[in-house]
């Protein structure tokens, strides 16, 4: 609970054409982080296809979805390779003609509505369709500015101007007149920015009739048009589950073939080698051996802190949500400690001493618990984080008296009120609670030195043994625990080991490395260090006042609140409406602005103080290999 998952590393020497078997078993159970081999030559799979295939198949899967409107559905029975390949062309068949007969369909009826709207202006006229060949009238139709209507109107002469609506800014107009008078016609309709609009003509048919000819043809277009949506959405409806198992069957196909490529290979033998958790490796092993008939070598061999092993951590369940903070600022390196323990419960501690009351405690419990029961699936842990910030925050709340601010609930309070009790003691407590973070944050660090074979930084580093009685015989002088008759000699002792630990080394080994710092350069950093360091023991400590500071500057926000509830009753009168706004907004305020406030702190206390002391991190991420829709080895 305390480490990261133990790794042991997994090696099998296998027959080529067990490889595939081997590899679905594996990414089946998704326990194994594939890595190529170092030993072996990683030569092209022979017959085993290029990933860029499948990448080419998985778009076309994608752009059919997508075309016939198929969200997420759960795969029909799964299907190999080349059934999934026929599926999709058996299916891109079927959904071809029906997409291009709704496209045709759809381009008509456009056409149609376009049209139809266009005739239905004119259609109250008794005038030809097809008017273009007139031999003694000239007419045109079109649009142009309303403005320019009364100029137009006045340059026709004897022609007729018909104003039949439209657009609003932009109206429709029908000019008729002799033919003779045509070229100035054409020149005054011109001037006026008159647009002509070609309107549907059929000889024999008038305006009118034509119009109402195109409203069939626009009703008989729409028809078809859903007939063939309607066929389109069965033809979907039936493909969905298939094209959905087609997809997966693909993307398996994908990564094996990746994994293929990356495996070692000599004649006819291949190399499958990776990281596994310990307690998996067995089964690992056996389902090697099993798949492969007993045609193979298994060597496994426990992973070694700083040995290259990926990072699992997996704490108990209660505070596995804490990992996400943990990773925020980096994974510790394999052997060394997993922190998410100790980060998740100080956090809480921190949130909740800065956070303290009963009712906003309980306003964001309630809140967190809804999210991790109803939020989306990235959010859950956030959900479950709060909701254990609002429960440590109501148990503050118990000890100060602080129930949403309520004066009278400050006479049930187990301690005492930020404000009205002793501020000196919340600042004492405050200082204790970070003696003991920081102290912890040095017992880890020792730990992870003497896991790591670094018996000098465990001892005389500036944050090992050397550091905690430092800080340790400071701590107690501060607190007049003991006198600096005794204390100063120990704090002496613990700084001349920073000083003088790393130049007595270099005496020590009596050679010097080309490059290497010289006696002086060495002193004159481990000088520095040790003033920094004793600076730095005394800043971390005094920055722990934060807590305190912030528990009185919630109980001040929300004593504000109800004097502002006070405030506003004067005016409107007691209970009134606009005095329970305004401790409704005050308390809301409190619980926005101060969660967000508490937390950021809590995280950079966590981050700076705590973390800053034993941290070193450079762990990368275990990332087994899982095929499509299978779990993995840290899933749950």
């Amino acid at each position: 609970m305390f480490s990261p998952v133990r790794m042991t590393r997994l090696d099998a020497v296998l027959l080529e054409k067990d490889a595939r078997a081997a590899l679905r078993l594996l990414g089946a159970g998704g326990a194994l982080e594939l890595a190529e081999s170092a030993d072996l030559p990683a030569l092209p799979a022979e017959g085993g296809g290029s990933s860029k295939e499948c990448a080419a198949l998985l778009e076309r899967l994608s752009d059919l979805r997508r075309a016939l409107e198929i969200g997420d559905r759960p795969g029909g029975a799964g299907m190999s390779f080349a059934e999934a390949r026929a599926e999709l062309e058996s299916r891109e068949r079927d959904a071809r003609e029906l997409l291009e007969r709704r496209e045709r369909l759809s381009r008509e009826l456009a056409g149609l509505s376009a049209a139809a709207e266009q005739l239905e202006a004119y259609a109250g006229l008794p005038l030809p369709s097809a008017w273009t060949g007139l031999k003694f009238l000239y007419c045109a139709a079109g649009t142009l500015p309303a403005g320019n209507l009364p100029a137009l109107a006045g340059k026709l002469g004897g022609a007729v101007l018909l104003e039949l609506g439209g657009k609003a800014g932009r109206p429709r107009a029908l000019v008729l007149g002799s033919r003779a008078a045509a070229a100035g016609l054409d020149a005054a309709l011109k001037d006026s920015g008159f647009q002509p609009e070609a309107l549907p003509g059929r000889p024999g048919f008038t305006l009118a009739e034509l119009a109402e000819d195109h409203k069939e043809l626009r009703r008989r277009a729409g028809t078809e048009l859903e007939t063939a949506a309607t066929r389109l959405r069965a033809c979907a409806e039936a493909a969905a589950a298939p094209l959905a198992a087609a997809a997966r069957a693909v993307l398996e196909e994908k990564q094996l073939r990746e994994a293929e490529a990356g495996l070692g290979r000599t004649g006819s033998a291949v190399l499958i080698g990776g990281w596994v958790p310990s307690a998996a490796a067995g089964g690992a092993a056996r389902g090697l051996e099993e798949v492969s008939g007993g045609r193979c070598v298994v060597e496994a061999a426990a992973a070694r802190p700083g040995g290259g092993a990926p990072v699992l951590l997996r704490p108990a369940r209660l505070f596995r949500p804490f990992t996400v903070l943990v990773a925020a600022y980096g994974l510790p390196r394999y052997g060394e400690a997993d922190p998410t323990v100790f980060c998740a419960l100080s956090f809480l501690l921190l949130f909740g001493m800065m956070f303290g009351d009963l009712g906003h405690g309980a306003v964001v419990c309630l809140g967190g618990l809804w999210l991790a029961a109803k939020g989306a699936a990235g959010l859950r842990d956030t959900g479950r984080i709060a909701a254990g910030c609002g429960f440590s925050s109501m148990f503050f709340g118990l000890l100060y008296g602080s129930f949403f601010g309520l004066e009278s609930f400050k006479k049930y309070a187990l301690w005492r009120d930020p404000l009205a009790g002793d501020p000196a003691a919340l600042l004492k407590a405050a200082l204790v609670c970070g003696v003991a973070m920081l102290s912890l944050g040095l017992a880890l660090n020792i730990y992870n030195r003497l896991r790591a074979g670094d018996h000098y930084g465990a001892a005389l580093g500036r944050f090992g043994f050397s550091g905690l009685v430092f800080y340790w015989s400071g701590a107690a002088l501060a607190a007049g625990l003991a006198g600096p008759e005794f204390m100063l000699p120990l704090m002496g002792l613990a700084a001349a080991c920073w000083v003088g630990g790393a130049p007595a080394l270099l005496l020590l080994r009596r050679k010097h490395a080309a490059g290497e710092e010289t006696f002086l350069e060495v002193s004159s950093e481990a000088l520095v260090g040790a003033f920094e360091a004793a600076l730095l023991y005394l800043a971390n400590t005094v920055s722990f006042v934060r807590l305190a500071a912030y528990a009185m500057s919630h109980s001040a926000l929300l004593a504000a609140a109800w004097a502002l509830r006070d405030a506003v009753d004067k005016v409107w009168g007691a209970g009134s409406p606009a005095g329970l706004a305004a401790l409704v907004a005050g308390n809301a305020a409190a619980i926005g602005l101060e969660g967000l406030v508490a937390s950021v702190q809590a995280l950079r206390l966590e981050y700076y103080e705590f973390f800053g002391k034993f941290f070193e991190g450079g762990g990368r991420p275990f990332r087994p290999f899982t095929l499509a829709g299978k779990g993995g080895a840290d899933e749950e």
